[in-house]
């Protein structure tokens, strides 16, 4: 696999999903990883699991792909609400790039939505939770 760079993060066509059959490994190790590594910087790890949560949520309520229709459009509301959060301080300036990039892949079909869904919780497991570390913000402001 490349080197995943702001440029190329996320921009492969097929999304989240491996030609051969299922999802791509990336979305679990590198992709997830260099995602980390741009958001630990002036990102409050309870920002990051509120968005998380929201997703989840959204998931939650398109049962199984039964609702995704009337549903997807509930992702869109992310964008401005990350714009914000970076806006309040609360999350670097990738944060809008990984939402948007994520947000216009998971509208496309259930399939994708659930590649979003396991792109991000492999996000969240490799999010640093403790600052005296170097990782996370976890007092809710940029440092």
């Amino acid at each position: 696999m490349a080197m995943v760079t702001p440029s190329n993060y996320l921009m492969e066509a097929q999304g989240y999903v491996d030609p051969a059959g299922g999802y791509r490994r990336g979305i679990y190790l590198e992709e997830a990883r260099f995602v980390v590594e741009k958001l630990q910087r002036g990102t409050s790890v309870h920002a990051l699991r509120r968005f998380f949560n929201r997703v989840k949520a959204i998931e939650r309520s398109m049962e199984g792909g039964h609702h995704f229709d009337a549903h997807k459009t509930e992702l869109y509301a992310l964008i401005p609400k990350a714009a914000y959060a970076v806006k309040r301080n609360l999350a670097s300036e990738f944060f809008c790039t990984f939402i948007e990039r994520n947000v216009t892949q998971a509208v496309k079909g259930w399939d994708q939505m659930e590649g979003f869904v396991k792109h991000f919780e492999s996000v969240v497991a490799y999010f640093p939770t403790d600052t005296s570390r170097g990782g996370g913000n976890t007092h809710g402001r940029r440092s």
